[in-house]
């Protein structure tokens, strides 16, 4: 499978990696980029994991307690994209806008 990182999927990411540096050490932060590139190299392979939203078809997956993925897979493509790391702390209301629920 081919995994393709939106510019929304790379920004959230990023902003991702500053909380963890502004809250905990550099070794969170490296676990946090294993757990990310473990995860990626999963779906590359073309093991696909997580839950499948009823509503959108989308496809999550908790990254760690405090990230979820989420994430689209195109089968006839081959092709997935990641959408968005979204912190579970932050405000459910503005998941549902980002994906117009």
């Amino acid at each position: 499978m081919n995994v393709i990182w939106t510019p929304t999927a790379e920004l959230s990411y990023a902003k991702e990696l500053d909380k963890i540096s502004k809250k905990w050490s550099i070794s969170e932060i490296i676990n946090f980029m294993n757990l990310v590139d473990n995860f990626v190299k999963k779906l590359e392979s073309g093991i696909i994991e997580g839950k499948v939203s009823q509503k959108t078809n989308l496809r999550s997956f908790v990254i760690s307690k405090q990230t979820t993925l989420y994430f689209d897979v195109f089968e006839d493509t081959q092709t997935i994209e990641l959408l968005l790391f979204w912190n579970n702390k932050d405000n459910p209301k503005e998941l549902k806008e980002f994906f117009n629920l």
